[in-house]
């Protein structure tokens, strides 16, 4: 899957991304190519923002971003994402949007 392909709901989820850090929105870009449907996509990424939530600073470390992130904020910034991918969840597919590239 491209990410254009992805639905404006779904496409919403790397705005967010790139709201908490720029390196979080290259990362779900590119996991896109790794599925074939968005549903499968969303859970697949809604499993790696649990990990980050669990444990942010180990991931901002990993980038060494650690000692610049306001860690609050970017809490804050990934429960929303985590929000939203799990409302994306259940919301059906037809009621997520036309991708841009079908209109």
């Amino acid at each position: 899957m491209d990410t254009n392909q992805l639905t404006p709901m779904a496409y919403e989820i790397i705005w967010l991304a790139n709201d908490a850090s720029h390196f979080l929105k290259s990362e779900l870009g590119a996991a896109c190519s790794d599925f074939h449907k968005e549903d499968d996509y969303l859970i697949g990424i809604l499993t790696y923002i649990k990990e980050i939530e669990a444990a942010p600073i180990d991931y901002l470390d990993s980038w060494n971003i650690a000692e610049q992130t306001d860690i609050r904020k970017f809490k804050q910034k990934i429960k929303a994402l985590r929000n939203h991918i799990e409302k994306s969840i259940a919301t059906p597919l037809e009621k997520r949007g036309t991708p841009e590239w079908q209109d």
